[in-house]
């Protein structure tokens, strides 16, 4: 299956092709928040480089969040006007379960943490559960133990397992109230979401036999954008 993952949630984006759960090619969108200029560009680049027209992919993935609401519409919409054009299908990625495949799971859960603004996070909760071993390796399923959640730091650190790993700019920027006893702290690059993992996630969530219809596709925001809660404290 060749499948187009599309992953706009952050300031750095980016654009993966993958065939087959191999990635053909991948780029990532430049730093600072400009997918709206430079998504669809890239895009028409990636399939010139390797030579598949846009009718060659069988399936588009796209993030849809929780994460920055100008970026969500961005992708969204290019997902789902590509797949309306071409005929295609198209199925949503959450952010969480794409950052989740950059780490490497052992025996405790972890929790990457995104900063939300106006002192609130997004947050999700995974548990590693084995589930075989190959060649002697034990092999780790990442299961995701919460919903996908939104709150003032403090709430987070009252419903977290111990000892959990955390890691993301929302550790980063309440660093004094997430250092605590058995909780670790990894690098904040870890929470930075890969589009070839959006792609290989979607493929997985097809072949299983979910399905996104193109007019329901909408990014999961979780909580109304910061000039929308302005607004409404103005009327008060």
């Amino acid at each position: 299956m060749k499948v187009l993952g599309i992953e706009t949630s952050g300031s750095i984006g980016g654009v993966a092709v993958c065939e087959n759960k191999h990635v053909i090619a991948a780029r990532d969108l430049e730093a600072g928040m400009q997918h709206g200029r430079e998504l669809v560009p890239t895009i028409k680049d990636i399939f010139q480089q390797i030579g598949w027209k846009f009718s060659d992919i069988d399936l588009i993935a796209v993030d849809v969040g929780p994460g920055s609401y100008t970026g969500l519409r961005i992708g969204v919409t290019c997902a789902k006007t590509m797949a309306y054009a071409l005929q295609k299908p198209v199925i949503d990625v959450p952010i969480f379960d794409s950052i989740i495949e950059n780490y490497i799971m052992d025996s405790i859960p972890v929790c990457p943490i995104l900063d939300a603004r106006r002192n609130h996070v997004y947050a999700c909760i995974y548990q590693p559960v084995p589930i075989r071993l190959d060649h002697g390796v034990k092999v780790v399923q990442k299961k995701r133990v919460s919903e996908f959640l939104v709150m003032q730091p403090e709430e987070l650190l009252s419903i977290l397992p111990r000892p959990v790993v955390v890691f993301g700019d929302g550790v980063s920027a309440y660093k004094d109230i997430f250092q605590q006893k058995d909780i670790f702290i990894d690098e904040e690059e870890k929470a930075i979401p890969k589009a070839k993992y959006v792609a290989f996630l979607g493929e997985m969530a097809y072949e299983s036999g979910r399905r996104c219809e193109a007019d329901q596709l909408l990014p999961m925001y979780l909580r109304r954008a910061e000039a929308a809660e302005k607004l409404e404290n103005k009327k008060f």
